[in-house]
């Protein structure tokens, strides 16, 4: 189990090191959020959040022991749906007028996630999206993995 667990972290890193390109500074989306972006900077951030989440999850089933066989990722652009298992589905997607990432979860409901200080937190509790999924899908999948790498590919602002 740990040896699964190091390859996943060493792929989620992997991940990361090709996804994400930080930049310090007044041009880098870390010290924007979305109030100072505009709809095409926030497709562009939506787009390379969900499709790096997607590219991981679609992983997880290579490096994780016993996944349920009805275990499915999905990402038509817009809506990204992860069934775990019968019952248990996951939607994610992005809502424009509202440059918010929303998010149905089947264990704690749905949340709307705003992007501040490069990171897509849920401004009721903080909680981030990222950290959220880590939490209830390894609990759910029986299995300790982490997809703090996967958040969004930082490009120069424009």
């Amino acid at each position: 189990k740990q040896w699964y667990q190091r390859r996943v972290r060493g792929y989620l890193s992997t991940l990361s090191n090709v996804t994400q390109r930080r930049f310090s500074g007044p041009d880098s989306y870390l010290s924007r959020s979305m109030s100072d972006t505009t709809e095409q900077l926030f497709n562009q951030i939506c787009t390379e959040t969900l499709d790096t989440l997607t590219e991981a999850l679609e992983e997880l089933p290579d490096f994780i022991p016993d996944v349920p066989e009805q275990f499915d990722v999905e990402y038509n652009g817009e809506v990204l749906t992860l069934k775990i298992k019968e019952g248990f589905t996951y939607v994610i997607n992005r809502q424009g007028p509202n440059q918010q990432i929303w998010l149905s979860s089947p264990v704690s409901g749905p949340k709307r996630f705003d992007f501040t200080n490069g990171d897509w937190v849920y401004s009721h509790d903080d909680s981030t999206m990222i950290g959220l999924l880590e939490s209830e899908l390894s609990e759910l999948l029986d299995f300790e993995f982490e997809l703090n790498t996967v958040r969004h590919c930082l490009l120069p602002f424009n």
